[in-house]
């Protein structure tokens, strides 16, 4: 008996609230929810990774950005409808990221997710 071959694994797609931000991404293996100033204000469950392993699509209402402080991260928001949909290093940085808020994805697609718990606010 030969063995099964292995299941590809389906993409999510997570879309902000007017859909002009979609992205591709796979199951992640769990999200964090960091208490950290700005993360507790997106209320985000944030799934980290490589940007060669996210595809984002940007519509026609564009994108806004935010770049805190400390000059690493850009946060990306919907130039529409105002969700922050992920964020990114920013290209001086040694470890490119990308991190995706997973409260844009279907609830459903997410729900055996474990949420890790980062408590950033001490950091």
């Amino acid at each position: 008996m030969s063995p099964m071959p292995d299941k590809a694994v389906s993409p999510l797609i997570l879309t902000c609230h007017c859909e002009n931000i979609l992205i591709e991404v796979a199951p992640p293996s769990q999200v964090t929810s960091c208490n950290c100033s700005i993360c507790s204000r997106f209320k985000a469950l944030w799934g980290y990774y490589d940007p060669k392993n996210v595809k984002i699509h940007v519509g026609d209402a564009g994108e806004n950005v935010y770049i805190r402080g400390d000059k690493e991260l850009e946060f990306v928001r919907c130039g529409k409808c105002g969700c922050v949909t992920h964020y990114r290093t920013l290209p001086e940085q040694t470890d490119p990221r990308v991190a995706v808020n997973f409260r844009m994805a279907d609830e459903k697609s997410i729900a055996e997710v474990p949420v890790r718990f980062f408590d950033g606010k001490s950091q």
